[in-house]
């Protein structure tokens, strides 16, 4: 599968865990593929996961704050967009 890779591998160029990632597909965030038994992630979805890691690590969004984010950002993805984005939908919030 071209441009596909094992989810385990993905999870660790991201320095996440499995689970995530598949937390991230339950949400509806990225997709996750099984082929013969095996999850699989595309590369665009791991550049994705890594977007919204950054979201929650660094920025703290919440959930529902990410989800606002995805429907509104495009890749190439900009943590500088993100304040602009949230206020326009009425979910600004206080940063310290």
């Amino acid at each position: 599968m071209p441009d596909y890779r094992l989810l385990t591998v993905a999870a660790g160029n991201l320095h996440a865990t499995e689970n995530t990632l598949i937390d991230f597909n339950r949400a509806g965030w990225i997709n996750v593929t099984v082929r013969h038994g095996c999850q699989f992630i595309s590369g665009k979805d791991e550049y994705r996961a890594r977007f919204i890691l950054h979201l929650r690590q660094k920025l703290k969004l919440t959930d529902t704050e990410i989800g606002i984010v995805l429907s509104n950002e495009k890749p190439p993805y900009s943590l500088d967009q993100v304040p602009a984005i949230l206020a326009r939908h009425g979910a600004e919030r206080t940063r310290e």
